[in-house]
């Protein structure tokens, strides 16, 4: 590699750094928060005669926010959410109760639309964790997809980001069984704030 080659090479270099780093010292740390939620679940089945119905669940948890630059971020969560379901099969006249404490983990990218507010979509890893009953079981490991918004108000000393997202299961929320012949669609409005 000749001399003018070698220079136009740390040139190129150095811009590319001192834009990376005007880029980074201009974005906001990664930071470390807490967030409380509420769930509004839904559930779809494939059978008329039944029909599922859910109280508001609630949950709490932690987040990392990582952010790429101004713009453009990944949201990391855990939570725990403990809900109740009730699901009446009318065709055999009876009614389940359904205690559903489960583990969440979304993963969310955040892509800033104007000034504070943001645009969420992504993927979500949902664990059910609390005994089911025999006669019928909820699904232990499920995939949901995820879109919502949120909206960043900056605080003196923290920051709070109300989120307001639709979630919407991929997989048949009910183990399979000779109990039952249908499905369950997973399906829930999350209102959230996180505190950072």
């Amino acid at each position: 590699m000749n001399f003018s080659k070698k220079t136009a090479l740390l040139i190129c270099l150095s811009v590319t750094l001192n834009c990376f780093a005007q880029t980074t010292s201009s974005t906001e740390k990664n930071r470390w928060g807490f967030l409380l939620k509420s769930n509004v679940n839904f559930f779809q089945t494939n059978k008329s005669a039944v029909d599922a119905k859910s109280d508001i669940g609630w949950g709490l948890g932690n987040f990392y926010a990582i952010n790429f630059s101004k713009l453009v971020g990944v949201d990391i969560e855990a939570h725990v959410n403990v809900e109740k379901h009730t699901l009446a099969d009318k065709a055999n006249n009876f009614s389940l109760k359904l205690k559903d404490v489960n583990i969440a983990a979304p993963l969310k990218l955040r892509l800033k639309l104007y000034e504070e507010l943001s645009l969420l979509s992504g993927i979500e890893y949902l664990y059910v964790a609390s005994k089911q009953k025999e006669e019928l079981k909820l699904q232990k490991n499920n995939i949901l997809a995820l879109a919502g918004a949120g909206y960043a108000i900056k605080f003196k000393h923290f920051t709070a980001v109300p989120e307001l997202s639709y979630r919407l299961g991929l997989n048949n929320a009910l183990e399979k069984s000779p109990t039952h012949d249908y499905d369950l669609t997973r399906s829930a409005v999350t209102f959230g704030v996180k505190i950072m």
